[in-house]
């Protein structure tokens, strides 16, 4: 089987929103995109994904960073990525993320949310507290992004083979992003649309601030 230029990793529990999601990356991306979802569902529920075709890996640990490194360790592409499974990320960020790193500007590349925000998908305290913590990312590793916390990224396969035996921390996809930019690796960026979640409740952590505050100390651990 021919090895895929593109894998995208789904990270999900019961987000009714994935099958769309699914096809949309198939029509923007391409069908011979490896698509993998990590699922931490219902067994009703895994067979709904297995209808689709797309490779599926069950999920016995907790927290969306394992679940984006399982999926990540068991990828086949030259490049990765990762979006959330509700369907508030605009997808047009993997295909944006992918012509950035093919022209050499960087190694890792995060979606912006904060470019596009629909009317009230994202509130204020959030957007404070992605700032918050983009700025100090910015100050320790000497970037200038605008939302580490996104749940779109596309990065290098062989920059992923340098942090794939790591633990992964509580830090959604800022994990990869700081361990990639200790080792020296360019985090780049691309504006996209940042949607209102159609189906289903937000798994964001519940105390937003104690999650903003671990990661804080995640980036300042250099």
């Amino acid at each position: 089987m021919a090895k895929p230029r593109l894998s995208v990793i789904i990270p999900t529990i019961e987000e009714q929103s994935v099958f769309k999601v699914i096809r949309e990356i198939r029509n923007l991306m391409g069908r011979d995109t490896e698509i993998i979802i990590v699922d931490k569902s219902s067994d009703a529920y895994y067979r709904k994904l297995l209808k689709t075709g797309v490779k599926v890996l069950r999920q016995k640990d907790r927290g969306v960073e394992n679940a984006i490194m399982l999926g990540l360790r068991h990828a086949r592409g030259e490049l990765l990525a990762s979006i959330d499974a509700d369907g508030t990320h605009e997808l047009v960020g993997i295909k944006k993320g992918v012509g950035l790193i093919d022209r050499g500007e960087a190694d890792i590349v995060l979606g912006n949310r904060l470019s596009g925000i629909e009317n009230g998908a994202m509130g204020t305290y959030l957007q404070f507290g992605n700032t918050a913590i983009t700025s100090l990312f910015n100050v320790v590793y000497h970037t200038r992004l605008h939302d580490v916390l996104t749940g779109l990224f596309v990065m290098k396969s062989s920059a992923f083979q340098k942090i794939r035996d790591i633990r992964p921390y509580r830090a959604g996809i800022a994990f990869f992003a700081i361990e990639l930019a200790k080792r020296g690796y360019r985090v780049g960026e691309v504006n996209i649309r940042y949607f209102i979640r159609k189906e289903g409740e937000s798994k964001l952590a519940k105390s937003k601030f104690a999650y903003g505050v671990g990661v804080a100390s995640h980036i300042l651990s250099r």
